[in-house]
């Protein structure tokens, strides 16, 4: 059911960004003068049309990974005489740079109202307190303590984990050092902490930036039993499974899911045996654990398991809710700061200082809108945005058959004074669909190989 549920919103998901997207396009060019003869959500082969009466075709096709408007174009078919002034490409430069850009446009400006709205209807986050400080971790060296909440990071008040996460993801991205403002339940005034995050890592390995850095929010007494096994960890090579109750390690008993990530944390690359508890039996597994080097040349264990998390007193849970108004500069803010996180990741992407593991396609998006599913309108609104920002950047990019290939096209034809010949625009075409197949298949390649894990 779970699968269904993800590939219903995969697919709503992406039918409302591509619509969004399309009528940025449409809506421009009508105000232009410009004839539109088919909107559709889809490519290739049409499953369902219906004609309007102004003669526009609005369609839906087969495959779901985009869409598309088809303007009258005396590029692409004859054009009757009394049609030419409503065709593309007797339009000026301007106008038709003004249409491509529409598009990408409109995605940011639905971020913008998704993001609004998000903040009007309230979101639940957890209050920003450290249950845990992972040892010999960044976190632990640099002298955060239990039962400390963050207040700031780099004068910016925070209020939930989510902010500082985004926060250090965008310092992470400038490779600039943090300073963390920490209020301890005793203290009377906040202390700062200047972190170096230079050294977290950012790829599939690690999913949560929190746990590199080395803290955990406050959470209940969890009890050690596995939830999620990590693609590609040793929890996931010796056959750990969702279910398993970890007992011991090395014959040491094992209360709760603190203890044990204390025994692995001590622990890494050492031969351990554990003893679980599946389905009322008791087994002994053998496994290596994996290891990590911190910032300071420290090996810390990692097993690669991660606990269910459990409802929380309502104490340690912050409500974000904000009047109409009063939501317009917080969502713009976010807008803004989610764009420029964006960028920058792509760009270390690009440059080769993050991993490309954590490129996703169709099926990484679909597992994201599922896990989005349990979590409320406002967690869904969030990704939407999220998502129509990707979406914004990806199709400025000057790659040919993407909007930024045809504003390329357009910037060329106003320096040299006339438009590329039809041969230099149709080879950039198969290029910019071999770079756009490339980067499709790696992308599925990493969702199934997370899958396969």
């Amino acid at each position: 059911m779970s699968i269904i549920i993800s590939i219903l919103l995969f697919l709503i998901t992406i039918s409302i960004l591509v619509a969004v997207h399309e009528w940025g396009h449409f809506i421009v060019a009508r105000w232009c003068g410009v004839k539109t003869l088919r909107f559709s959500i889809g490519f290739g082969k049409i499953i369902w049309r219906k004609v309007t009466r102004s003669g526009l075709e609005i369609a839906v096709s087969t495959i779901p990974l985009g869409g598309y408007v088809k303007f009258l174009d005396e590029n692409e078919a004859i054009v009757p005489l009394d049609q030419r002034r409503y065709a593309f490409n007797r339009q000026s430069v301007f106008k038709r740079i003004a249409i491509v850009l529409a598009g990408p446009l409109f995605n940011f400006l639905f971020a913008f109202f998704a993001f609004w709205l998000m903040l009007v209807i309230g979101s639940h986050h957890m209050k920003p307190i450290i249950a845990e400080v992972v040892p010999h971790s960044l976190a632990a060296k640099a002298g955060f303590l239990p039962q400390q909440r963050i207040v700031a990071i780099n004068d910016t008040k925070v209020s939930s984990w989510q902010e500082i996460r985004l926060a250090l993801y965008n310092r992470l991205a400038e490779d600039k050092p943090v300073l963390v403002s920490v209020q301890g339940p005793n203290d009377t005034a906040p202390r700062t902490i200047l972190v170096d995050v230079s050294g977290v890592r950012l790829d599939e390995d690690n999913i949560d930036i929190l746990e590199d850095f080395g803290v955990f929010p406050f959470v209940l007494d969890i009890p050690a039993v596995v939830d999620q096994v990590e693609p590609k960890s040793p929890a996931a090579a010796m056959g750990l499974k969702r279910g398993d109750k970890i007992l011991s390690i090395n014959g040491q008993a094992v209360a709760n899911w603190q203890a044990l990530l204390e025994q692995i944390t001590s622990l890494g690359g050492q031969t351990v045996t554990l003893v679980i508890l599946r389905h009322d039996t008791q087994e002994s597994l053998t496994m290596t654990l994996g290891k990590r080097i911190d910032h300071q040349g420290e090996e810390r264990g990692y097993l690669g398991i991660r606990a269910k998390a459990l409802p929380l007193p309502k104490d340690l849970m912050v409500v974000k809710r904000y009047n109409p108004l009063a939501a317009i500069p917080k969502a713009a803010h976010e807008t803004w700061r989610m764009t420029t996180l964006s960028v920058n990741l792509m760009y270390k992407m690009i440059t080769a200082k993050i991993d490309l593991s954590g490129i996703a396609g169709p099926i990484g998006i679909a597992e994201g809108a599922g896990i989005v599913a349990h979590s409320g309108i406002a967690a869904y609104l969030s990704f939407l945005a999220l998502i129509s920002i990707g979406l914004g950047i990806v199709n400025i990019l000057p790659i040919p058959v993407l909007d930024g290939g045809y504003l390329l096209y357009f910037l060329i034809e106003i320096a040299r004074g006339r438009p590329l010949s039809d041969r230099a625009q149709l080879i950039g075409i198969k290029i910019g669909f071999a770079i756009l197949l490339c980067l499709l298949l790696f992308a599925s390649y990493n969702d199934i190989m997370r899958l396969l894990q």
